[in-house]
This record gives C-alpha cells, structure tokens and sequence, in this order.
C-alpha cells in the first residue's frame, strides 16, 4: 500500500517540476540561438587546432593536443565526432556545435548554482539570462571556442559542491565535482586560477562582521570528506600538469606573461568590459553587494567579490583578450540577478524593465556581427581563395592565417619572419624550393601592422612579388566588439632574374 503525498510533498515535487521544465527551456533557447547565428566555418587558430586534434586522434588512434595541449577539450569532441567520423566527415562542424551545446549546458549550470546558493528561482534564472546574451561569450561559442565547455564543467564542479558537499556531504559525489573541475582546466589552463575559489566553496565558513568572526564547520574536516573533495582534485592537476601542463606553462610565459595589478591593460579589459555591457548593469551590481551584505549573506558576499577579484588576473596578461573575462562577469551577474530579485518582489515590471533591457542590449550589440559571420568566414573564403589561385603543391608564406590555410585550403605552409628576426636562413629556404620548381605564394594582410610591412618590403628587396589577387577577411585576434574586415593580398613569389 501506498501513502498519499503529503501537501509539503507535493509542494517540493511541483517545485523540482518547475526548475526542470526552466532548466530545459534555458536549455532549449540557448541552443537555437546558438545554432541560429553559428558562424560559417572555424574562426579562431585555437579552433582549427581542436578540430586538426579530434581528426589526428581518430586517424593515428592516440590522443592528440590541440592548442595548449587541451586534451580535455579533444577527449570531448572526439566523442562527440564519433557519428560523423564514421559518416566520413571532417571535424569542422561538430567542433562549432560542441561549442554551443555546452554553451547552453553551461546556461543550465550557472542557473542550478545560483538557485543552490540563494534558493530563489527568479534571481537564477536572471542571472542565467544576463550570461546567455553576453556578447563577448556567446560571440567565441558560434566558432568552435572551448569557453562554453570550460565554463560547463567549473560551475558543475561548483554546483555539486554545494549540492552534494555542503549541504549533503557525500563522498561520491565530492569526488565527481574535483573530477570536473581539473577536467575544466584540462579544457582551458587559465581556469585554475580558481582554485582557492573551490577550496573556499568546500569549507562554506561562516562569516560575521559585529564582531568579526570567521567559522569553519567541523565537518569539513571530516578525513573522510575531506579526501574525497581534495585528493581527486589534487592528484588530477597533478597528472596534467606533469603530464604536458609544464610545458604548456613555459610556452606561455612570454605571450601570457603577467604584466603586475595595475599595468595598462587592466585599464584597456576595464574600457572592454563598459563597452561589451550595459552601463546602469554596474549600477545595480553595487546595489546587490550593499544588499547582500545588508541581509546577512556574508559568506556568499565575500566568495563573489573575490571570484570578481579575478579580474586582476585576466584583465593583467600579455595578451588579454576580452572573452578572457567570462569567468569574471559570473560573479557580477550574481550581484545583479539578487538586486534584481530582491526589486521583483516589490515592483515586478521594473525589475522585467530591466531584464528586458540588458538582453535586448546585448542581443543588439552582437547582432551585426554574428550575422555576418553566419554567412560569410573572412578567414575561411581567404583560405578557399588560395586554394582556388595555387597549386596542390604549394608552399604557402604566411603567419596567423596558417591554420586556416592548411584546414580549408589543403596547402602546406610556412611562417614568415618578424622584423626583428633574422631573414638569412628564410631567404634561403624560399630560393631553395623556388630553385626546386616549388610555387611559392606570400598573403599580405593590408593592416596597420609594422612587422608586416617590414616583412613584405624585404620579400621585394629580394624577390620578384606578383599580385594573384586579393579576399575579404577579417581579423579574428578581438572579434568579440570589434569587427575588422580588409583586403587581404596573395602575391606569387619568383626569383630575380640577375
């Protein structure tokens, strides 16, 4: 015999109904945006190379790095590419749509989180929706970016914590959140930079003002718990990082070099972040700090503004990039969505006002770009372009479209100098194949760029340089705000004749 539900009962499974049938329409709404303004082809190098990783993987049978190693990203997409790789295709469009699935995965994520640290549906969902439409965000996941997946992983890893740590201290479960937690570093290196973040998450302490007091549960300390969360977790970072991470770090200590707290790019990430959101959404993130610590909610307060603190991590490197702040803005749109919940109680149009306005905003910011993109890849028509104008054999002279060339227009290359490098031994190379009966083709990119003026001068001190034709492209460094399109040159290369 069967007990009849008791009202609290049904109260709780109507509940669980609703958040499910939110978290699916998130979902849902994410994954049509995404699929609907899907650029045309790959549009970063870091893209290419996940994608060259998941084919060179099924081709040799070995896991293959992608850029900066990133196996965790080529072990996803491999499975994902399974279906297609029997069908005979490339990995071009299955790296795209990975890419948006786990962007609206990731929606689903941040939505579960800030319900499991608030409890409170309306605020989860705003803050859900404030991610969705970020440009600078949804703009990497319609080309093959790993952000979304990275992101999908941390705040899973984050929301298990909570879940299923804190509140419920399992074991299992424990161990499942520092499993995808060192997975989202093996997708995107950067994100460890959150590792005290995690830590702080797991001992939960609670904090007071007046008087000040800091207090750590005493079941965090619970050896039983406590290796569960920490020894899957250490022990994971510690094989990627011995693994290839090591190298990966070295590799990048000059181009992700940190520049200092203050340096000037932390001025130029702080200009990019007012120019990528709405203005009076920094308004009402100061209004939600005042009233989260106002309502006691300490602990929670200072875990968000520390995360927020990251910024002087992403917005300090060498070469920032604004998508880099995607894990920054997390903490913001938490601040936001809880003043915003706090003002839908009390005036609910206005809180829907400003909702409406911030999605609109951004969805417009966006658009132009993201529709172009949809139908026209600047680097990817430039790479056909010079499939279509050279032999099979070529040998193509180029620098940041070389991925691009390879994939799309199947031709060997080689990068050409900087200024300040000594062009002896290239000069050299180049007669060597044109001697060889080699074609031998230059791209020219016609923008403000010294090294590669000074790099197209001496190619005509020393060769003959004559104009193929040229292809709209666009620069794909800084994409997220701005949209750069240019000639670009092929010129064929030949020998003097002396």
């Amino acid at each position: 015999m069967f007990l009849p539900a008791t009202e609290g009962e049904l109260m709780s499974l109507e509940k669980n109904q609703v958040l499910k049938l939110t978290a699916i329409s998130l979902f849902l709404i994410n994954l049509f945006m995404g699929l609907f303004f899907i650029n045309e082809g790959l549009f970063h190098a870091d893209s290419v190379a996940l994608a060259q990783a998941v084919e060179k993987t099924y081709q040799t049978g070995q896991l293959q790095p992608a850029a900066n190693g990133r196996y965790g990203a080529v072990i996803v997409n491999s499975m994902l590419y399974f279906p297609a790789y029997l069908f005979g295709f490339n990995a071009d469009f299955i790296t795209r749509f990975s890419s948006i699935l786990f962007h609206a995965l990731s929606i689903v994520a941040l939505f579960l989180f800030i319900y499991e640290l608030f409890e409170n549906e309306i605020q989860a969902v705003l803050g859900a929706l404030l991610l969705s439409f970020t440009p600078f965000y949804f703009s990497p996941n319609t080309y093959g970016k790993e952000h979304g997946m990275s992101l999908f992983f941390l705040l899973m890893s984050f929301y298990i914590v909570v879940r299923r740590g804190v509140k419920k201290e399992s074991s299992l479960w424990l161990a499942l959140a520092s499993f995808l937690y060192v997975l989202s570093a093996s997708v995107r290196e950067s994100i460890l930079i959150t590792i005290p973040l995690y830590f702080l998450l797991y001992f939960y302490p609670e904090f007071s003002f007046r008087p000040f007091k800091i207090v750590i549960p005493k079941e965090r300390f619970n050896w039983k718990i406590l290796c569960s969360f920490a020894l899957p977790l250490l022990g994971g970072i510690g094989i990627i990082y011995f693994s290839y991470l090591h190298n990966t770090f070295k590799q990048l200590s000059i181009s992700m070099e940190y520049r200092g707290l203050f340096s000037y790019i932390l001025k130029m990430a702080l200009e990019d972040l007012f120019m990528g959101l709405p203005t009076p959404l920094f308004v009402l993130l100061i209004l939600g700090i005042i009233e989260m610590v106002r309502k006691g909610k300490h602990f929670l307060a200072v875990f968000l503004l520390l995360w927020t603190m990251s910024i002087f991590y992403y917005g300090n490197i060498n070469l920032y990039c604004l998508r880099y702040l995607d894990v920054v803005i997390i903490p913001i749109y938490i601040f936001v969505a809880y003043f915003l919940a706090i003002l839908h109680e009390k005036y609910g149009l206005v809180a829907k006002f400003f909702i409406l306005y911030f999605v609109w905003n951004m969805i417009m910011l966006m658009y132009p770009m993201l529709e172009f993109r949809h139908q026209y890849n600047g680097e990817k028509h430039f790479a056909l372009f010079v499939q279509a104008n050279t032999e099979p054999n070529a040998l193509i002279l180029t620098r940041d479209d070389s991925s691009f060339i390879q994939y799309y227009g199947h031709r060997e290359t080689c990068y050409f100098p900087l200024e300040y490098d000594k062009p002896e031994h290239f000069i050299k190379e180049v007669e060597g194949s044109l001697r060889q009966h080699r074609p031998v083709y230059y791209t020219y990119i016609a923008l403000d760029k010294i090294y590669e003026k000074v790099s197209f001068l001496r190619m005509r001190r020393y060769f003959n340089m004559q104009l193929v034709g040229e292809a709209i492209s666009e620069d794909y460094h800084r994409p997220e705000l701005e949209f750069q399109l240019y000639h670009q040159k092929l010129f064929k290369v030949n020998l003097r004749n002396h």
